[in-house]
């Protein structure tokens, strides 16, 4: 793509913006530190949780702009371009599953440690100290988490960096490179309070980018917006079922959005850690919840783009780009200066606003669950030695993906399916503890994610492995596995009265 000056001012300016907005995150920091330690509040957790002085706004958008990677850029409006609106069924059922998650999920939760899995080994009733054998299971779940969230990030950070370069014209590997380091400096610059700030400007950002993709799409056809809206009714394209079986599909698409947006959105250290460092437990309540409109609007914004290039594209008798440059090759082809140089600000904010998220979590995880004592207490020496360990393994296993043909759709669906174990052990263990008494050791949580597997397993060989099926078989299985060994090991250790 050839960038005008103009073009690159902007991408420029935008990153100027992020670094600023990151050092004034680092002045906030400094300051609020000075001021609550005589409280008790440690520097650690006045870096991963921000020193809990997250507003609503601050979590509610950082948490729209962190599901939405430059991935959404590119398989949003295409799924639409090839089908219809059905995708809505999982956003319907993920704006469900946030009420049920800031309901129950959170304030079992929030206050009880750093990570999700330190919150886990104190279990339901907040215990101060986790024993020996806790200990090592939050240690085994935490490496279980690292490794499925790096590939998992890598995978997302290829898409953008794919975009990336076809814009700039350079090494797909420069651009990883590009990206990941950007994103590495402004988090140290800032720590959790740094991440959430700019994560509302890219949320901003592509946000925007989306609405001027319709503007453009408007103006570059010879048909009106609302014109190519119609045909797109006309041809079903927002149809969302068809007949009984399309409303049965409908419907499982509901419960899918339920169970993975509880693993994403309720147990993933990602985001459950800008909810930890809230101020308080209904800001935490109240930004998830809310969060589950802006997440509708913008996937709705994305969906409704895929209408219009479909019309647009059928209507004119074009021939359709590459299914994965649908969206780069309308900017690329149409989009005036300045704007052009918008959008590509857009694929970078939506790029970096999830990885930056996932390098938090990781190294948070890093220091928190699988550090030693002694270690910890050169904290900012290890921040950064974690950071940058963690953003190397992202780039080289990016750029390892990149070599691959078909990994990204690969990695992301190893990235779903890997939410089912955390989610099924964090069921069984928090919500349903007067049915169900597990310990947390690393043998359950490796039996965990060995049954929970056994439900895809199932899925696969039952309904053809069915996405939209997988993580409720895998649940399902788990808490069946777990509520049968609660009831043998409570048979076998409640002392018996003789006769």
């Amino acid at each position: 793509m050839n960038l005008s000056p103009m073009d690159v001012a902007v991408v420029v300016a935008y990153i100027l913006v992020i670094f600023g907005i990151a050092l004034r995150a680092n002045f906030f920091m400094r300051r609020h530190f000075f001021l609550k330690r005589k409280e008790g509040l440690r520097a650690i957790e006045n870096h991963y949780l921000a020193g809990k002085s997250i507003t609503f706004a601050e979590a509610m958008l950082s948490i729209v702009a962190t599901e939405f990677s430059a991935l959404a850029f590119l398989t949003i409006p295409t799924y639409v371009y090839f089908e219809n609106l059905n995708y809505l069924r999982f956003v319907i059922g993920a704006c469900i599953s946030r009420v049920i998650i800031s309901a129950y999920f959170i304030p079992s939760v929030y206050g009880k440690g750093l990570t999700i899995f330190e919150a886990l080994g104190r279990g339901i009733h907040g215990y101060k100290d986790i024993n020996k054998e806790g200990k090592a299971g939050k240690r085994a779940f935490a490496l279980f988490y690292v490794f499925t969230k790096t590939i998992g990030t890598s995978v997302k950070l290829l898409g953008g960096s794919i975009l990336v370069a076809e814009f700039f014209d350079i090494p797909l590997f420069f651009a990883i490179m590009l990206i990941a380091m950007m994103t590495y400096l402004y988090i140290m610059l800032g720590g959790l309070k740094a991440v959430v700030r700019t994560d509302m400007i890219q949320a901003g950002i592509f946000i925007f980018g989306g609405i001027m993709a319709h503007f453009v799409v408007g103006k570059i056809s010879s048909y009106t917006w609302g014109e190519l809206f119609s045909f797109g009714w006309d041809a079903g394209k927002f149809s969302l079922f068809d007949g009984f079986g399309g409303f049965l599909t409908f419907l499982y698409g509901i419960i899918a959005g339920i169970a993975y947006d509880a693993a994403t959105h309720g147990v993933d250290q990602d985001l459950v850690q800008k909810l930890f460092g809230a101020k308080d437990l209904k800001t935490a309540q109240k930004a998830l919840a809310w969060s589950a409109l802006g997440s509708f609007l913008v996937n709705l914004l994305f969906l409704s783009l895929g209408v219009i290039l479909w019309a647009y594209y059928t209507k004119h008798g074009q021939a359709l780009p590459r299914p994965d440059k649908l969206f780069s090759a309308l900017i690329e082809q149409h989009f005036p200066t300045p704007i052009k140089g918008l959008m590509v600000a857009s694929v970078l904010a939506a790029s970096m606003s999830s990885l930056d998220s996932a390098i938090n979590a990781l190294s948070a995880v890093f220091w928190n669950d699988l550090m030693s004592v002694e270690r910890s207490k050169m904290f900012r020496v290890f921040i950064n030695l974690d950071n940058f360990i963690i953003t190397v393994s992202i780039i080289v296993v990016a750029y390892l993906f990149s070599l691959i043909p078909g990994a990204i759709k690969a990695g992301l669906q190893f990235a779903y399916l890997s939410t089912g174990p955390l989610l099924a052990f964090f069921v069984c263990r928090m919500l349903l503890v007067k049915y169900i008494r597990i310990s947390y050791s690393p043998v359950l949580i490796f039996v965990t994610v060995i049954s929970c597997f056994l439900g895809f397993g199932i899925n696969h060989f039952r309904f053809g492995f069915n996405p939209q099926l997988t993580i409720l078989w895998g649940l399902i299985t788990t808490i069946a596995f777990m509520w049968i060994y609660s009831k043998i090991s409570d048979f076998f250790t409640t002392p018996k009265r003789d006769s």
